[in-house]
């Protein structure tokens, strides 16, 4: 149950001692560059639902009669606050006056998706600098709302029509069912920092809608606080859709959707499927230097009729009937998994509430030709000491383009950032530090032992087991060459 504390926000210009206090417009147009960001369409959809339209200062009025507007956080901002419109246009809030009169003037064709960092806010009496867009979702998750995740996984009074496609992480992921944006959501790392690929279709009071911004999907969240009179206490229940297993934030607003207690069917994916001797035996290269590759697997267990096939970055390659195996992948993706000729597959089952996977690494041929020339122009393997006197060359010897840089150059490995994110690595493992080896559990303790000036990684026993991004799939790494290499290859920020 999230318990929300209710906060003054938002005073009329002057009588807040950190906003503006001159006589001039609260709104000043401006044109700094901004970022889009989803933390701020959460913000005011907060807001909004904090100060309902009876209870909300008049857009027209005078200080005078204005009522002062509640802040449902546990933070103030700090004027001025420069934003931007869906169209690139710079806007200035000079202060809370200016800010509420830019929230009143939106609509589906103009409408706030930007603001510049860094912006100030005040919380517990102390300045904060809000630097991100991450640190601006981590503020509004300290005050215990919901991010954009939240309301697209517990959607209360609407039935989103599957599949849709998230970006995330600098990738876009599609989801075919809510098992799918369950499993995305409970993935280690994941940290809540998405958005939405419009437009998208959503099912409403029985029928479809297509939402084609977040400022129209805000608004569609809207209409389940005026729909339901519910109290917004998180207690889930999930109900059996055509689209999937459907939550709803609790038993008020699934009954507002029209459903009842009869309805109800577990939120928690099951694992009653299985699946087991997945084979993956990759032809012989074609004319355009690529391959097919056979995919079969016993399955049990399952009431479902299709299976997903993704390559090793976790890239979905397609849904195929179960009653298709074995299917044959025509062009299969490269390789990056950052060791030659090594390539992965995995298969999933995720329909009527089951679940299962299966992963296998396979051997690739080498599809590149190898009458190369005898120019000289060196590229390195990063990580390693192994260079070519060229590109050809390496690829012969069984390593994609994405492998290679030219020598001399090297990509700096930000593992401070990419850790829980990029990828998870698996405790415990042991750590060379000061001449003593060091057993640790977990990422907090890995950093104690990490010096970003000296080193680009901790100094790590191998091998090591690591997953990347969201796959459940598991890679051994036998030395910190390999892993490092692994690491440029997957383009960790």
């Amino acid at each position: 149950m999230k318990t929300i504390k209710l906060f003054c926000l938002l005073l009329a210009a002057c009588s807040f001692s950190l906003s503006s206090c001159s006589d001039s417009s609260p709104i000043e147009n401006n044109s700094p560059a901004a970022q889009k960001s989803v933390a701020l369409r959460t913000t005011i959809f907060e807001l909004l639902k904090a100060n309902p339209p009876g209870d909300r200062p008049s857009n027209k009025g005078t200080k005078a009669n204005q009522s002062t507007p509640v802040n449902p956080f546990c933070f103030e901002f700090v004027y001025p606050l420069v934003l931007s419109y869906n169209n690139g246009t710079a806007v200035t809030a000079a202060n809370s006056e200016g800010l509420w009169q830019i929230i009143y003037s939106e609509s589906p064709n103009l409408f706030l998706d930007g603001i510049v960092f860094p912006f100030q806010i005040v919380q517990n009496g102390n300045s904060q600098t809000i630097n991100s867009e991450s640190e601006f979702i981590a503020l509004i998750n300290n005050c215990g709302f919901n991010n954009l995740y939240d309301e697209i996984h517990n959607t209360y009074c609407f039935d989103l029509v599957f599949p849709i496609t998230l970006a995330y992480n600098g990738q876009t992921i599609v989801m075919n069912s809510e098992e799918d944006l369950m499993i995305f959501g409970d993935a280690p790392g994941f940290d809540g920092e998405i958005s939405i690929v419009f437009p998208i279709s959503v099912i409403y009071q029985n029928q479809t809608v297509v939402i084609n911004s977040l400022y129209e999907f805000y608004q569609m969240a809207a209409n389940c606080s005026s729909d339901c009179v519910c109290t917004q206490e998180y207690m889930p229940v999930c109900v059996q859709t055509p689209n999937g297993i459907m939550e709803f934030g609790n038993m008020c607003y699934a009954m507002c959707a029209g459903y009842s207690q009869n309805d109800l069917v577990p939120c928690t994916p099951t694992t009653e499927c299985t699946i087991s001797n997945l084979t993956a035996i990759p032809g012989v290269c074609n004319a355009n230097f690529d391959y097919p590759v056979t995919i079969d697997f016993d399955y049990g267990n399952t009431t479902a009729t299709n299976f997903e096939v993704y390559s090793s970055g976790n890239v979905l390659i397609g849904i195929y009937p179960l009653s298709s195996l074995p299917i044959t992948v025509n062009n299969y993706p490269t390789s990056v998994l950052g060791a030659p000729n090594l390539n992965a597959v995995s298969v999933k089952i995720a329909e009527n509430n089951e679940f299962c996977a299966q992963y296998l690494a396979f051997t690739e041929p080498s599809c590149t030709p190898c009458n190369c020339p005898t120019d000289v122009n060196p590229v390195c393997i990063p990580g390693t000491t192994i260079q070519f006197d060229n590109a050809c060359l390496a690829q012969c010897a069984g390593y994609s383009p994405s492998q290679l840089v030219t020598c001399g150059t090297t990509q700096q490995i930000n593992f401070m950032n990419s850790l829980g994110t990029c990828f998870h690595i698996f405790y415990p493992v042991t750590v060379q530090y000061q001449g003593a080896l060091v057993t640790v559990n977990s990422d907090s303790e890995l950093v104690q032992y990490y010096n970003p000036q000296t080193q680009t990684m901790p100094v790590m026993n191998y091998p090591i087991a690591v997953s990347w991004g969201l796959q459940t799939a598991t890679f051994t790494y036998a030395n910190q060459a390999a892993f490092e290499a692994a690491i440029i290859n997957a383009n960790c920020p």
